[in-house]
């Protein structure tokens, strides 16, 4: 009751002003100049995840920019979104999502009648579970999905939070991130698996996490160090390793390498 309280509290001071600032193969999206401003944040909503699946059932709007893109494969029926609080993974369940909401887009997430809880410390958005099932559910629709999110018409480059390698923790999960100065340490299962160790100088690891249907598969990896931006998770990887810090790349240059003097 006392978490509660404190958060409804939150609610009314955004409400008033204390801070500022899921589509079909053949449909387009709303595209118009927002109505109304923000009224929460991304950090509102890990306050309301924080003891499980919330259902939100007033008027919240955060508004944040896309991060991921699912134009060359490696995403799947869903879009992060940013702000300057924390990030979140909207369960769209629709494919041709970039061409809707490319990177850097800014969009509202409008929340009444959705649901958000953690999965894998990543916060989710989505409908709330069937009685049966534990499992947040997609948007599906293109109804569903109009009235919940309305994309804006502001589009803009986006910077990664970089970050040395042993900073990288379970709250930054979802984020937009950037890790440099690593190397490939390449294993024989890296490809059967999907995901590809690197490690810096202080054998501190991170894997880029490629799907096998993604365009850029069969990227071979520099032998060189190396920067790769993404979206950070924590995750089983395989091969005995358990759950390690994992970077999973939009696109093929979002691994690159990393000029040194000679």
């Amino acid at each position: 009751m006392r978490r509660l309280t404190s958060v409804f509290a939150a609610l009314l001071l955004l409400s008033a002003g204390v801070l500022s600032g899921c589509y079909d193969n053949h449909s387009e999206p709303s595209i118009e100049p927002f109505v109304s401003k923000a009224n929460a944040n991304i950090a509102l909503l890990y306050q309301l995840a924080a003891d499980g699946c919330y259902n939100i059932t007033s008027d919240i709007v955060c508004v944040g920019r896309v991060t991921s893109s699912d134009r060359d494969g490696n995403f799947y029926r869903s879009m992060f979104v940013e702000d300057e609080t924390g990030a979140v993974e909207v369960k769209l369940g629709t494919y041709n999502i970039a061409a809707q909401y490319p990177v850097g887009v800014e969009v509202a997430l409008r929340l009444k009648g959705t649901a958000v809880m953690f999965k894998d410390n990543i916060l989710q958005i989505g409908l709330p579970p069937q009685s049966y099932d534990v499992a947040l559910r997609e948007f599906e629709a293109q109804e569903v999905v109009d009235r919940h999110i309305l994309r804006g018409n502001s589009v803009e480059r986006l910077a990664p939070l970089s970050l040395p390698i042993n900073s990288l923790g379970t709250s930054l999960c979802g984020r937009f991130v950037q890790v440099e100065n690593i190397y490939y340490k390449p294993t024989a299962e890296d490809k059967k698996r999907g995901f590809y160790r690197f490690e810096n100088d202080e054998e501190y690891r991170v894997f880029a996490e490629i799907s096998p249907y993604s365009n850029f598969s069969t990227l071979e990896m520099p032998a060189s160090m190396v920067s790769i931006q993404g979206i950070l998770y924590h995750k089983t990887v395989g091969d005995g390793q358990g759950r390690q810090f994992v970077i999973k790349p939009r696109f093929a240059d979002d691994i690159s390498t990393i000029a040194t003097n000679l």
